[in-house]
């Protein structure tokens, strides 16, 4: 099931106890109704995953020199994945540990709500198993961003329990750039709770660490995703047909799936024999061209994965036709444990990436 029919179907409300009395703390169940009527909600394939990831934080075509283009497609939109495909690259690129994080499949998906020009929010971060009856959980922590301010400080560990942003920063200046752009505070009474219930400085640190962990890395995803839909070259969707299969869920009395957009990245181009040229030399042999973002002015083209050369020199073998990003130098965070949006994620404090707010 998608994480976004988990979200709408939630009745039950997030019920702790403290105590001797019970606290309700914001969960899935209070996100179902803005969720069901939110009037853009994309599912990303993994390859496409795999691509907004790389962008993100792979070198090569860097999404930090695009970001004064970047708009929300809508005031409101729901974007989800499977996670694994994702982490596995911002591991890689970040030079992070994250066996931790290999576990149940995990489904992760954010709610945004932006401004009328969408360059300025805040997300909510929800994950959940891909199967079983588990219900689908929602992050503690506010993402907010502002494509177009990228300073101002943050305060202590102690002003983020009051209220407060935390901020993270990274030694790669292209990662830094997007980062700048985002702050992270708790829901106002997930900070409550955690007053309460976090006596030490040491366990606060720990609970805003953990925190930071399950959403630091999602927003940057979603802004390379949001680059390429506004570029000329659209991103090949389609909207599943859930009539039969709903009709069939009336009559066994459940709840009917909402409709989505499936997004993938576009298939590689036909391969077309190059013209001969005057020096047979200067023609490349056949080989494969990865997909890669092109900037010119305040055009984004997105080059789909193509095939480049003539085939009467013989192709590179060694060529993969998989879509790969170089990794890039290691960034203040490497060796650290990255956390995914499984139930790992709970099991331990990962460290701040690039340093403590």
């Amino acid at each position: 099931m998608r994480l976004l029919d988990r979200i709408v179907q939630s009745r039950a409300p997030l019920l702790i106890a403290r105590g001797s009395e019970v606290v309700r703390l914001p969960g899935p169940a209070d996100f179902a109704a803005a969720v069901a009527s939110c009037p853009l909600r994309l599912v990303l394939t993994d390859p496409l995953t795999r691509v907004c990831a790389s962008l993100a934080y792979a070198e090569g075509d860097r999404l930090a020199g695009c970001l004064d283009l970047v708009h929300v497609p809508s005031q409101a939109v729901w974007v989800e994945w499977l996670d694994a495909p994702r982490l596995d690259v911002v591991s890689r690129a970040l030079g992070l540990d994250a066996t931790s994080a290999h576990g149940p499949a995990t489904r992760a998906g954010v709610y945004v709500v932006t401004d009328a020009v969408g360059r300025r929010g805040e997300a909510r971060t929800f994950w959940g198993p891909v199967e079983g009856e588990d219900e689908a959980r929602l992050a503690p922590l506010v993402t907010e961003f502002d494509l177009d301010r990228d300073d101002g400080g943050t305060g202590s560990i102690a002003d983020v329990f009051g209220g407060a942003s935390a901020r993270l920063a990274a030694q790669d200046p292209a990662l830094a750039s997007i980062l700048r752009c985002l702050r992270f505070r708790f829901d106002d009474c997930w900070a409550a709770y955690y007053r309460a219930e976090c006596a030490s400085a040491a366990a606060r640190e720990s609970v805003l660490r953990a925190s930071l962990a399950t959403v630091a890395t999602d927003l940057p995803v979603l802004f390379a995703l949001c680059l390429l839909l506004s570029s000329r070259t659209r991103l090949p969707g389609h909207r599943p047909d859930l009539t039969r299969l709903n009709r069939r869920r009336a009559r066994e009395g459940r709840a009917a799936l909402l409709d989505h957009t499936e997004l993938t990245v576009p298939v590689m181009s036909a391969y077309a024999t190059s013209a001969p040229g005057a020096d047979p030399r200067r023609a490349p042999r056949l080989h494969h061209v990865r997909g890669h973002i092109v900037r010119r002015g305040s055009q984004v083209f997105w080059r789909v994965p193509h095939l480049r050369g003539r085939a009467a020199f013989g192709p590179l073998r060694a060529r993969s036709l998989t879509l790969h990003f170089e990794s890039r130098s290691r960034a203040s965070t490497e060796g650290r444990p990255l956390d995914g949006h499984g139930a790992a994620r709970r099991d331990y404090a990962s460290p701040l990436p690039g340093g403590a707010p």
